[in-house]
């Protein structure tokens, strides 16, 4: 294995930096990017769960791509002239791959709308394809629309109580349907506090939902119906809340669209 990895590494050390033509991607939230905005053949490879329609809704468009298992030695027999990493989670592939002279972009996970919007345009630079990422910028603007005069309490609510930071990515892009998220420190609600201070409106991310897991127990909890008629639940695709990328924005519109 090592001696493949260097064999990659003097392939291109040298490499002229251009428009890349065997582009892979190790992490989920890099696999819709790279889906969404790169060229016909441009992709050598993205991950298993950027091909898993339970995970993305973008995953018809990986179909025929070679998948990799997030680890870089997974793609070095591609030879890749760029590899696209997710931040912390990708540490050791980053740094393998730094250490190899491969070209390496790593894409934070956003902590906010902004970074949503850069994530969009180093990507959309990184396959030469600045035309579509400013196209994509524009269609998630569109989507996301304007920030709502009027504001109701909400929690973003998924399996097992795990909820939304009041002041992060989350909480932003809630408020676009004009809906504030409540504060909940610990990023997880107890059945306890929901029922003591419940919001106006549960937007409940459904994952997985065909399959039992204790998360998804939690939300059928029959405590659950003891929450007041004035709370509204809206339950939402939860596919692209994992990411917070720019699926996202179309979920906002359809959220905004039905709470009108």
């Amino acid at each position: 294995m090592m001696r493949a990895l260097a064999a990659a590494a003097l392939v291109w050390s040298g490499a002229a930096v251009a428009a890349p033509t065997r582009v892979v991607s190790l992490n989920l939230c890099t696999d819709e990017l790279v889906l969404l905005l790169a060229a016909p053949g441009q992709l050598a490879s993205v991950s298993f769960l950027g091909a898993d329609s339970n995970e993305t809704a973008l995953a018809p468009r990986a179909r025929g791509l070679p998948t990799n298992n997030g680890r870089l030695d997974s793609v070095v027999a591609l030879a890749p002239d760029l590899v696209f990493t997710g931040g912390g989670s990708d540490r050791y592939a980053r740094e393998l791959a730094t250490r190899l002279k491969l070209r390496v972009v790593d894409v934070p996970p956003p902590q906010s709308v902004a970074d949503i919007r850069r994530n969009i345009a180093s990507v959309a630079a990184a396959l030469g394809r600045n035309a579509a990422g400013t196209a994509l910028i524009a269609q998630f603007d569109a989507a996301l629309g304007a920030t709502p005069a009027s504001t109701r309490s909400a929690l973003l609510l998924g399996g097992g109580g795990t909820t939304a930071g009041a002041d992060g990515v989350g909480a932003q892009l809630l408020r676009h349907a004009g809906l504030v998220q409540q504060d909940v420190p610990a990023g997880q609600v107890s059945l306890e506090r929901l029922l003591a201070e419940p919001p106006q409106v549960i937007v409940q991310t459904q994952y997985r939902s065909s399959q039992t897991s204790l998360g998804q127990s939690w939300l059928q909890h029959p405590a659950l119906r003891a929450l007041p008629a004035t709370t509204r639940t809206i339950t939402v695709d939860g596919r692209p809340w994992t990411c917070m990328g720019p699926l996202v924005a179309p979920e906002i519109a359809r959220l905004r669209a039905k709470l009108q």
